[in-house]
């Protein structure tokens, strides 16, 4: 098959992870595969084409080129449900949405959100464009709220590259402190602005050299002493997490998040919200309410104090990883493709 990935940018983030993965995957079994965008700036590896949509890299150039280029691929995929929408126009017997997350969640504003979800609507129940899911959860809201077409495909991480790892560079950083990891990101989603909150309930222990607080993504001012590795490679986030204590990872809202998985698959416990519905409380993980900063606090202080607790659930996540195989996960990816273009739904 003719395999086009479209997006306007690939960059650093759990979602370009999994294209690049899928892209990759696809391209080493014989299919011919692109990702057409106009930013890119990863540091993942690729084997698929790259190619431009447009001779500019602005979101308008993204988004003009979308609505008047009929592109000649088997099966053109889209995450984003405004740019499935768009191909929709011109190359709509030929799209699929990838549905990384549900895209209401990105927005605010009332209006927006009543904009996205209109988009759904017309993309998933009148035009019925096929429809591949990150999770469970998001598949049945998706098929609930718009009778999607929806094949679900878990995202998985490989334990070729994801594993305990103690590296000797980060232990000299860390030193004879505990450390938190946060995923540094604007995105409001994300709960950036959440684990900052929860932070500065431990500032006390942050001034006084006993926590170190470290960080990967973005680089945001804090009210206190955090080091920042901004994005790094896959080997480097390996072995940061594997000297980490803690991830906190306080979403508002996920598909199936891939930063979660691999500091499970490292060793690194994790503190996080019912966004993430994949783990289980004072199981393979300690979970919250969103947006309860108060509780946030008690669970991360609860696994820097006992070193039982983190080793327990280190353990626990150690098995609940093993269902999150990338090998597999491009096997189903592929079998969904081939489906949909055999039945000529994509």
């Amino acid at each position: 098959m003719q395999i086009c990935f479209y997006r306007h940018s690939l960059l650093n983030r759990g979602g370009d992870k999994m294209v690049v993965e899928y892209a990759n995957a696809l391209q080493s079994r014989g299919h011919s595969v692109a990702i057409m965008a106009n930013r890119v700036t990863t540091l993942f590896k690729l084997q698929a084409d790259i190619l431009r949509m447009s001779n500019g890299r602005s979101k308008m150039h993204t988004i003009v080129s979308t609505l008047f280029k009929k592109w000649d691929y088997d099966i053109i995929i889209a995450d984003i449900i405004a740019m499935t929408f768009l191909l929709s126009i011109r190359n709509k017997q030929h799209v699929l949405y990838f549905a990384q997350d549900y895209d209401e969640s990105y927005y605010k504003n009332f209006f927006m959100k009543l904009f996205v979800r209109a988009l759904y609507y017309y993309c998933l129940t009148i035009r019925k464009i096929p429809v591949i899911a990150v999770s469970e959860d998001l598949g049945k809201l998706l098929s609930r709220r718009f009778k999607a077409n929806v094949t679900v495909v878990e995202n998985g991480v490989d334990d070729e590259i994801y594993f305990p790892d103690p590296d000797r560079e980060f232990l000299d950083i860390k030193g004879n402190r505990k450390a938190v990891l946060v995923f540094s990101r604007s995105d409001y989603r994300k709960g950036f602005d959440i684990a900052v909150l929860v932070l500065s309930a431990l500032k006390r222990e942050i001034d006084s050299g006993s926590l170190a607080v470290w960080a990967v993504g973005e680089k945001i001012a804090v009210p206190f002493s955090m080091k920042y590795f901004g994005y790094v490679n896959p080997s480097t986030l390996r072995k940061i997490l594997s000297c980490s204590d803690v991830l906190l990872y306080p979403s508002r809202h996920e598909g199936l998040p891939l930063f979660v998985l691999e500091a499970m698959a490292c060793g690194c416990p994790v503190v996080t919200t019912e966004a993430v519905h994949f783990v289980r409380h004072n199981k393979d993980a300690l979970q919250c309410r969103i947006d309860d900063i108060d509780n946030l606090a008690k669970q991360v202080k609860v696994l820097l104090s006992s070193d039982s607790t983190r080793n327990a659930i280190r353990a626990e996540a150690f098995r609940s990883i093993k269902k999150y195989d990338i090998r597999l996960a491009c096997s189903k990816f592929e079998s969904a493709l081939i489906q949909y273009h055999h039945t000529g739904h994509a």
